[in-house]
Order: C-alpha cells, then sequence, then structure tokens
C-alpha cells in the first residue's frame, strides 16, 4: 500500500459564468409602460446587473409580444412588441432566471416553445441544455447535446461553445473522464487542431480550464501519467496551455540548485484573478505528484497560497461605500435610516466574511495536502493544526457529519487526512473511525472482531471517484491491521464491485454493474450486454477465495455501491491488482504464528501475471504506465516483507526486478547506487559509481556521486568532482561539500575556502533528491530496521526506501 495521494475536493464548477440568487422579488415598474418604454430601462438595468429586476422587466416585455403571445395587459391599440427583438429579450429572460436558480422555470418555457421534431432549430439549446445540467439530469442533457448535433470528433463550431462546454460537464459528472477530456481540448482549440488555439475571451478561456482540470483530477490514479515502454510523459495537455504556463511562471517560487525556495516580488503577486484556476492546478499538480519532482510540489504550494489571500480578499465594500457617498451628495439620512443601513451593511459584511472563509476552506485542506507530500516535522505538524481545525469546528458546529455538500466534502477529506497523519501514533479502531465512508455497508464491519466504523462515522459526500476509491482501500487496510476478516473482504468487494459502475443516471440506475467476485481477483465482466440494471436488482458476492475464516461471504446490494469508475481499463486492472495485494496481506497475517504455507502469494503472483499481460490486449491505451507503477509498489512490499533484517541484497535484487519504466527514474538510481555502496566490497563500490555516472553531468547527480566517495572517505576523488562544480553550482552546497573533502585532503586549502564561505555553516548535505526526482520513489512496506543501520546502510538510504505504505493509508486533496 504505497502512499499515494489521492484528490480530493475540487473548487465548485463555472459554466456560461451563471451565479445563483435567491428567488425573484416583485419589481415596481409600471405596467401601463409601452414596451417601447419599458425596453429603454433594460439597458440600465443590465449595467447595474440586478437580476431580479432584469428577469422582470423581461417577463413584462415579453408580455406584449406579436403572435401567439397576447395578454389582457396588452392594450389593443398598442404596439406589439417586434418578433426580432423577442428573440433576444427571451434569452436575456432566460439567462436572467437561471442566474436566479429557476431551472425548472427554464425547462419548462424551453420545452413549450421548442421547434418540434428537429432539435437543431432550437434557439435556447444553451439554456435548456444548462437547466438540465443544473437539475442533475445529466444523461438527459448529454442525450440533448447529442441530439442538437454536437459532432464528437469533428471541428467546433463558435455558435457551440456554450452548448460544448455544458457537454463536457455532463461527461464528467457522468464519469465519462475521458471523452469530457477531449471535449475541453476541443473547446479550447480551433477545429480540434492542436497547432491554432482560439481567440476567445480570456475569462471563459479560464473557466474551460478550471473544469478540464478538476475533470483531470476527479479521477486521477497514480501513475497514469506515466507511458508504458520506457518513455516519459509527466504532462497532459493542459499543462502545455499559455495560461497554465503563464501561472506557473509569475504565480510559483523558483527554486535554487540546493533546492532552497527563492521568492521575486512577493507582495506584487498576492492578488490571483481567478483563483479557482490557480486551486484546480495546484490541486492537479499535487494529485499527480507520484509523476513529477518535488520542487512541483512547492510550486503547487506557493499557487495555493496566493489562491487563498486571493479567496479571502473577495469581501466587497464598494457598493457600501458607493450607498455612503450617495447619502451624503443627497443631504445624508435621518438617525434612525443611517442605523438601518449600518445594520445591513454589518450583515453582508458578515455574510460576506462566511463566504470568503467557505471558498478558503478546500484552498487551506490542500495546502496541508502539500505539506504531507513535502514531508518533515515542521510540514506534517502544520497539516495535522489544519485539519484537526476543520474537524474541530465541525464538531463544535453541532452539525459534524450532518454537514451538507462542499463542507461535507471538506470535513471527510480532512479527517481522511488526519488518520493518515494518526496512524500509528492512535489505536487501529481510532484511525478507522475517521476514514469517511462510502456507503451503508461501510459501517457494518463490526461483525466480529468488534470493531467497526458504526461510530461517529464521517460520511464521503459528493464525492470524486478517486475519493471513493482512496476511502475503500484506507478503510480495507485498517480493517486487515484489525484482523477483521469479513469487513475487509466486504470492503473490498465494494471497491472492486465500483471500478465497474461509472454513474447511475438520471434514474438513480446503475450504469455498468456487473458481478464481482472478491476472491476472484480482476472483476467478471460476464453478460456484459446486460450490465444495464434497475436499481436494486443486481448484486455483488463477497466471498469464494477470499471467504473468510468461518467461510462465511456476504451480499453487496447495488444500493451500497458508489460510483467509481476509473477513466480507463487499463486503471480498472491497476486497482483490481491493489485489491488484490490487500487481500493477500490478509491471508499473510492471518496465517502468522503458524506454518507459512505462503497462500498469499498465490494472489499476488497473479495480480502481477494480470499486469503484465494488461499491455497486450490494451496497447492503445494511453494510461498503461499504471502497470509498471503498481507492479512495482507490489514488488517492494513483498521484498520488504520477505526481508524484515534489511539486508542490502534482497533490496538490490527487488529493485533491480522492477519493470523498465520505473527502473530507469533518477530516484531509483540513486536508491541503488546507494545500497551497492553499503555493501562494503569493490565490486559493489564498482557499481555504485557506474550508477552515479549514468546520471549525466547534471549538478545534482554530480553532488550526489561526490557525497558517496565523502561517505566511502575517497577525499581525492570526492575533490575532483567538487573543484568545478563549486564555481558552476551558484549554491553554498558545492563549496560546503569541497569544505569538508578538503579537510581530509588538504586542511589548509579548507581553512582558506572556509574564509571566503563567510560563517556559512559547514554540513554533510543528505541527498533529496530534488532535481534528480521526476517522480516519487516506490516506498517499501515496513520501516527498515536497526539492523539495517547496523549493517552500514547511510540513513539517507533509509529515508529513500522508508514505507508509508504498510504504516499509513492514501491521502485525499
Amino acid at each position: 500500500a504505497a502512499r499515494s495521494p489521492q484528490h480530493e475536493s475540487h473548487r465548485s464548477i463555472k459554466i456560461l459564468v451563471i451565479r445563483e440568487s435567491k428567488p425573484p422579488e416583485k419589481m415596481t415598474l409600471p405596467s401601463s409602460l409601452s414596451w417601447k418604454d419599458t425596453v429603454n430601462t433594460l439597458p440600465d438595468l443590465l449595467n447595474e446587473g440586478n437580476t431580479k429586476k432584469i428577469s422582470q422587466c423581461c417577463a413584462q416585455l415579453l408580455s406584449k409580444k406579436n403572435g401567439n403571445g397576447s395578454s389582457t395587459d396588452v392594450d389593443e391599440n398598442e404596439e406589439r412588441l417586434p418578433s426580432n427583438l423577442e428573440l433576444v429579450i427571451t434569452k436575456i429572460h432566460l439567462r436572467s432566471l437561471l442566474q436566479l436558480g429557476e431551472y425548472s422555470t427554464v425547462l419548462d418555457h424551453c420545452r413549450k416553445n421548442s421547434s418540434g421534431s428537429d432539435p437543431t432549430l432550437n434557439q435556447f439549446a444553451e439554456e435548456e441544455a444548462y437547466a438540465l445540467y443544473r437539475l442533475k439530469r445529466y444523461n438527459a442533457c448529454r442525450e440533448f447535446c447529442e441530439n442538437y448535433g454536437i459532432d464528437r470528433k469533428g471541428g467546433v463550431n463558435v455558435s457551440q461553445r456554450g452548448l460544448l462546454h455544458v457537454y463536457a460537464q455532463s461527461l464528467y459528472r457522468l464519469g465519462e473522464t475521458r471523452l469530457a477530456d477531449e471535449m475541453y481540448r476541443r473547446l479550447l482549440l480551433v477545429g480540434g487542431s492542436d497547432e491554432d488555439e482560439v481567440h476567445v475571451d480570456v475569462d471563459e478561456r479560464e473557466d474551460s480550464l478550471s473544469n478540464a482540470l478538476a475533470n483531470r483530477t476527479a479521477n486521477y490514479t497514480s501513475g497514469s501519467l506515466l507511458v508504458y515502454g520506457g518513455e516519459r510523459d509527466s504532462k497532459c495537455w493542459l499543462e502545455e496551455d499559455s495560461i497554465i504556463l503563464d501561472l506557473l511562471q509569475e504565480y510559483s517560487i523558483g527554486i535554487t540548485n540546493d533546492g532552497e525556495e527563492k521568492m521575486d516580488d512577493e507582495d506584487e503577486k498576492v492578488m490571483l484573478q481567478n483563483y479557482d484556476l490557480a486551486y484546480n492546478l495546484a490541486t492537479f499538480l499535487l494529485v499527480s505528484s507520484e509523476a513529477r519532482p518535488p520542487s512541483v510540489v512547492k510550486q503547487a504550494k506557493e499557487l495555493l497560497i496566493h489562491a487563498e489571500k486571493s479567496a479571502l480578499t473577495i469581501l466587497d465594500t464598494d457598493s457600501n461605500e458607493n450607498e455612503e457617498s450617495k447619502d451624503d451628495e443627497n443631504g445624508g439620512v435621518d438617525a434612525e435610516t443611517r442605523k438601518k443601513l449600518q445594520q445591513k451593511k454589518e450583515k453582508q459584511l458578515k455574510q460576506q466574511k462566511e463566504l470568503a472563509e467557505q471558498e478558503a476552506g478546500p484552498i487551506r485542506a490542500n495546502l496541508a495536502f502539500s505539506n504531507i507530500l513535502l514531508g518533515g516535522e515542521e510540514n506534517e505538524t502544520e497539516a495535522l493544526k489544519t485539519y484537526l481545525t476543520m474537524v474541530t469546528k465541525a464538531a463544535k458546529s453541532g452539525k459534524g457529519a450532518s454537514t451538507i455538500g462542499t463542507q461535507a466534502n471538506l470535513l471527510a477529506t480532512a479527517s481522511n487526512n488526519l488518520a493518515v497523519l494518526r496512524d500509528g501514533k492512535e489505536s487501529v479502531f481510532d484511525v478507522l473511525k475517521r476514514i469517511p465512508v462510502t456507503s451503508s455497508l461501510s459501517v457494518s464491519e463490526d461483525q466480529n472482531s468488534g470493531g467497526g466504523g458504526g461510530a461517529a462515522a464521517v460520511p464521503l459526500v459528493a464525492a470524486t471517484p478517486q475519493q471513493v476509491r482512496t476511502a475503500l482501500f484506507n478503510r480495507a487496510l485498517q480493517l486487515a491491521k484489525m484482523g477483521n476478516s469479513n469487513g475487509c473482504l466486504e470492503t473490498l468487494g465494494v471497491l472492486r464491485a465500483s471500478l465497474l459502475i461509472s454513474s447511475r443516471g438520471d434514474g438513480n440506475c446503475i450504469s455498468g454493474a456487473a458481478s464481482v467476485s472478491i476472491g476472484g481477483g480482476t472483476a467478471s465482466k460476464k453478460n456484459s450486454a446486460k450490465s444495464k440494471k434497475k436499481k436494486g436488482s443486481g448484486s455483488t458476492t463477497a466471498g469464494g477465495a477470499g471467504e473468510d475464516a468461518s467461510g462465511k461471504g456476504s451480499s453487496v446490494e447495488n444500493d451500497d455501491v458508489p460510483t467509481a469508475k476509473p477513466s480507463s481499463e487499463m486503471e480498472v486492472i491497476a486497482w483490481n491488482a491493489r485489491a488484490d495485494w490487500l487481500e493477500s496481506e490478509l491471508l499473510r497475517l492471518s496465517s502468522q504464528g503458524s506454518k507459512p504455507e505462503k497462500k498469499h502469494m498465490d494472489l499476488v503472483n497473479r495480480a502481477i501475471k494480470t499486469l503484465d499481460e494488461a499491455p497486450k490486449s490494451h496497447a492503445s491505451d494511453d494510461a498503461s504506465g499504471v502497470l509498471p507503477y503498481t507492479k512495482s509498489q507490489i514488488l517492494l512490499h513483498c521484498a520488504t516483507v520477505d526481508n524484515p533484517q534489511s539486508k542490502p541484497q534482497p533490496l538490490i535484487n527487488a529493485l533491480e526486478s522492477l519493470p523498465s519504466e520505473i527502473l530507469s527514474f533518477p530516484g531509483i538510481i540513486v536508491t541503488l547506487a546507494t545500497l551497492y555502496g553499503s555493501c562494503n566490497d569493490n565490486s559493489s563500490t564498482t557499481k555504485a559509481e557506474e550508477l552515479f555516472a549514468s546520471l549525466g553531468d547534471d549538478i545534482s547527480a554530480k553532488l550526489a556521486l561526490a557525497e558517496f566517495r565523502l561517505a566511502k572517505g575517497r577525499y581525492d576523488d570526492a575533490v575532483k568532482v567538487l573543484d568545478g562544480l563549486a564555481e558552476e553550482d551558484d549554491s553554498m552546497t558545492a563549496k560546503a561539500l569541497l569544505v569538508q573533502a578538503l579537510s581530509f585532503a588538504d586542511p589548509e586549502k579548507a581553512a582558506e575556502l572556509a574564509n571566503d564561505l563567510e560563517g556559512a555553516e559547514v554540513i554533510n548535505y543528505a541527498l533529496d533528491g530534488e532535481a534528480l526526482e521526476s517522480m516519487e520513489i516506490p516506498r517499501f512496506a515496513k520501516k527498515l530496521g536497526a539492523s539495517a543501520a547496523e549493517g552500514g546502510s547511510a540513513s539517507k538510504v533509509r529515508k529513500l526506501i522508508e514505507t508509508t505504505g504498510g504504516k499509513r493509508g492514501s491521502i485525499i486533496g
């Protein structure tokens, strides 16, 4: 169970830049006005931005329309509203109703005024589609867009841009991650071409980018950015967009060669025009951090810091100041009126502060998430404080588990990540209670061991597919630690079943459901043609090879299965392999103390075989890199379990057996080189030198080689590497290491150089892999024991391969 970051709670979706307000109030426009008089008031209302009055004005104008729109309010002698103007007014009216949240009213109007059997003639297609979307009728919205003539392969008609945006969002909500991603790519490019970008409004483009990032993040699986076959592709098309590149350059930190952070003009870069975009970009970078260097995590953290500051500045005092200035211009108001105005202002300010805090909450949660990824006592303490504050506030408010919507999802995220941080410091039972539950099954596992999730369970509300998978896996992991076989197997059953369900449809019907055997490893897909079932009509069996000692199985109703289908078949295979691994751990732990039969290895071998064979049948899947990544996690865990003394040679063998896609990464090469160096024989030292040399002439690679030679007592050889590097490297690291090497090889020269450092602290810098890392190093499932240190392994080796898997669950961002 390698510690792999999982996403979490992305920002509210923006479509057509529509905001919700309270239901409309009555408007005081005189009904006796002619349509010409009434329409003349509309521009002022539009400039004022009073949505309620705009809606009422449009309704009054439409009551005077020509043709079939006769009304008792219209004088027979009065000129009727022209039909060409009627279309414009209707558009404005429908948009204002959408802003007011009157989605059913909009839908009724659109359908009463439809153009008949030809949907392509619908003049209010965008409004109807958006109303369906906001009513959460995603399937209906998708079908409507496709019937209207959305071309899923051809170019983008400019007149269909708004409709395509709504279509993409419906696909995202239905779990059609890849198709939604393609629609967003087309939306941001002319005619589907990668060469010519659409020249559209910047706000619209930023909203599209923000939603595209949310779509990718919500269903991400660790390792899916890697490319099967040895190539590396840690970027997706979104990261090549000019707006994204500019955002990263302008609002991220600079990293010096020794990993120190450097900020330029910090005060000038506080305000973000679109902090939703910054938030979603940072979250995507964090969620996919296993495929990126650690400096990217620092960049994401810096983006979140600016996003939080920007979110807290949304307090709008201009309107209040304008009201006061108008009062002064009009000679002021009496004391009673001024008091009422002051009370109104204070109420508005309080509401704005509450709104600002709500906006900042998810940003703070992911700031804590970045601190967990960065590691270190200080960062983890900061993360712990943030999550404790969120959970404590929810408890004090009296709402707790009854919190709804985004705030409920935020509470679940904080609770899960708090469980990760407290794992090993609290009892397994207490950690389990913190992990959010995804279904009624998730709180029923107290049948055998007396420890279930039923007490003070935190529900996972409004969850993304990745959050669901993470929570289920974490829960199964803790139940395995508790020895609760039934609970663990049931939860794995739900996890496997959820991998087949992308959505429940508008009628709460399950799409893509199929029977799954808990002991069968990869999910069965029999009778796939009959996979769509009505609510409660199917079940998932937990039994077979995975039955507990009592031989009892259990049935999981479809009502208890959340929707969490990954975005590709490769990712489904990878998640099933992880479930197989966890089930094998349950078997291994249950057999401890008895004669070892190694039955658990059957499940492991089957999982690895499936991972090896999958590319043959899914060669075109661009997420195939998830397979070697998952295989590496399993192999490293098994290697550590079989090597409790943490002897170097078994670890070397395990690392060298990793797939070439993973073995080629610098972090693995550094780990291998250091392990070889700890073997203390000439051939191993030579091998270590060769591995360091294979990293090339990069400054960090040279620093790694120099530090290795220092540790081996080869001071003259270290000086040879550091002499030229001290001039090339802008930081103090190379110079400090050179002083250290010279203190043994040439003390006089060392003293002379030390004076030039002007009191800089000379330390033995532990290699952090900053510039070497292009992905997180796969981690072992147990901490290296004291025997490893006694065997001569350097502390940096222990840091590189120390577990967070068997000790911790996965993080939700």
